[in-house]
């Protein structure tokens, strides 16, 4: 019975743990950025809070979209897509639907928005035209 347990345990921890994916962290994402080797960058809060400050280099598809308009993000599904909201909760719903939908490289961006502004990194805004 130890042995199976061993063996069972072993199987266990050799399985690919995309469902547990690392967040990225912001200093590390930021690093790819000034290298500009940063992954796909998703941003999925709406249009009038992407407008208000986003991180540089982001797509803007609001998490209820992700499903039906996950083409527009022109990668194919093994390339690595960071995702962002405001706080986290939507982007980890995104990332769930992006992974129903066979993206396999999906992370979220460790504290989102939120902690991006808090650690003093730069958005860009979207001014509107007069």
């Amino acid at each position: 019975m130890i042995r199976f347990r061993t063996i069972l345990l072993m199987l266990v921890l050799s399985l690919p743990l995309s469902g547990f994916a690392q967040d990225v962290t912001r200093p590390a994402f930021a690093d790819l950025q000034q290298r500009h080797a940063a992954p796909l960058l998703l941003d999925v809060r709406t249009p009038a809070e992407y407008g208000d400050g986003h991180i540089a280099g982001a797509l803007n598809v609001p998490v209820d979209e992700v499903a039906a308009r996950h083409g527009v993000l022109g990668v194919p599904r093994d390339r690595e897509v960071v995702v962002y909201c405001k706080s986290g909760k939507r982007a980890a719903r995104a990332r769930d639907t992006l992974q129903s939908l066979g993206y396999t490289n999906v992370h979220l961006l460790e504290g989102s928005v939120d902690a991006w502004r808090a650690d003093g990194r730069p958005l860009v805004r979207e001014r509107p035209s007069p």
